[in-house]
């Protein structure tokens, strides 16, 4: 009895391979998402803060001088918010690209495992029914001598 070989283990393992790659991938680009999106975060929070602070100077009374410079800084701020946001976006698609690639990749090796269970169970069977062939012969012989 000869041992299991499934014909297509290589390129088995090369699929493995292959998306836990992707699965790195899919990782490092999360966190690149995150990343972006924690500076976003940080500009919007500075902005809201640089509002308040206007809003409590101004009780107090402040030259308009100051008010233009700190409604050009919030103006900068928010450019800057706004290309983030872009930023964000192309993190996104980037993830969602990976994500992509990682289910082709997942259904892949899913069908090269099916396929492997099966032609295990198709040698199994095979296997069974050697034994059972060689039982008989033995069964066979053994009464052909008693006989005797």
């Amino acid at each position: 009895m000869g041992k299991f070989v499934f014909r297509m283990q290589t390129l088995l393992n090369l699929k493995i391979q292959l998306e836990n790659g992707l699965k790195n991938e899919l990782g490092r680009a999360v966190q690149e998402l995150e990343r972006q999106k924690d500076i976003l975060n940080g500009l919007i929070k500075e902005r809201d803060e640089y509002i308040d602070s206007i809003n409590s100077k101004s009780e107090e009374g402040i030259s308009v001088g100051k008010l233009r410079e700190y409604n050009m800084y919030i103006s900068y701020l928010n450019e800057r918010a706004k290309l983030q946001k872009d930023n964000i976006k192309k993190a996104q698609l980037v993830v969602d690209n990976y994500r992509d690639k990682l289910i082709k990749a997942m259904q892949e090796k899913k069908v090269l495992e099916k396929l492997k269970e099966k032609k295990y169970e198709e040698y199994m069977k095979e296997q069974l029914k050697e034994e059972q062939k060689l039982n008989d012969e033995i069964v066979s012989f053994n009464l052909s001598h008693s006989a005797e």
